[in-house]
């Protein structure tokens, strides 16, 4: 079973280096990792070209234009050869045995909704300035790996609990519904509008808690201007069953 890693970033090469550090630790290393870059500039690509003779690395680029997390999303996706995607940001670091353990987990008809656990930021600054170990960084129970079994199904998961900073599904399933909606700009919601259409096609939710945990480094909130908007957009989603489909997105059949 081939899987891709999808990372997503914008200007912070910092810690889309440190992410890349956490994927080549990894005890299955991804057998496609493509870098989903909203616009960034030069540098990103400097961090990049660093990596690329290291890991199996795609880039793939849009320009920079508003928050368009979706589209460059869908360019990954459209780039990928994998049977499982698993979707995580580029400030999202990954212990050892991550990619594993989703390996382990998934199944097909269901997408796995990791955690994350939030650094501080004088934690983020300490490992970006690499004066902090990864093994610190991890010590945290909400890192143990511990064998849920068929518990991990148990209860009603909504979309509300899934984060696309670490998520895997199913590539077939990603096109079944035409990915991400691209008309959703700005921060907010696109990702929520991707799940519930996943949902929708009757993929069910299984929790990868203590398994699949991120340490989602610290960084200032993103701009909410275009949330009301995109809040606006959500919600026809959500009052029309029948929706399903992404209508604006580069994966539409």
């Amino acid at each position: 079973m081939r899987v891709a890693l999808l990372i997503t970033t914008y200007n912070r090469p910092d810690a889309l280096n440190a992410v890349l550090k956490s994927v080549a630790q990894q005890t299955r290393v991804p057998d496609e990792i493509i870098i989903c870059d909203d616009g960034s500039s030069s540098e990103t690509c400097m961090v990049i070209d660093q990596w690329v003779y290291r890991l199996p690395i795609c880039h793939v680029w849009c320009s920079d234009s508003a928050f368009r997390a979706a589209l460059v999303r869908n360019l990954g996706v459209l780039r990928s050869r994998s049977d499982i995607l698993i979707f995580v940001d580029g400030d999202c670091l990954m212990p050892p045995a991550f990619v594993e353990n989703h390996l382990e987990i998934s199944q097909s008809g269901y997408l796995i909704a990791g955690g994350r656990y939030l650094l501080s930021a004088q934690k983020t600054s300490l490992v970006l300035e690499q004066r902090l170990a990864f093994s610190r960084v991890f010590n945290n129970w909400k890192f143990l790996t511990v064998p849920l079994g068929p518990f991990r199904d148990i209860g009603h998961r909504s979309w509300e609990s899934v984060r696309t900073c670490n998520l895997s599904v199913y590539r077939e399933d990603v096109l079944q519904i035409a990915g991400f909606d691209e008309s959703y700009l700005g921060w907010g919601r696109e990702d929520s509008d991707f799940v519930v259409r996943l949902m929708r096609l009757g993929i069910k939710s299984r929790s990868g808690r203590l398994a699949t945990c991120v340490a989602h480094l610290h960084h200032p909130k993103n701009s909410r201007e275009n949330l009301q908007i995109n809040d606006q957009k959500f919600q026809k989603t959500l009052d029309d069953p029948n929706h399903l489909i992404a209508p604006s997105s580069v994966l539409r059949v």
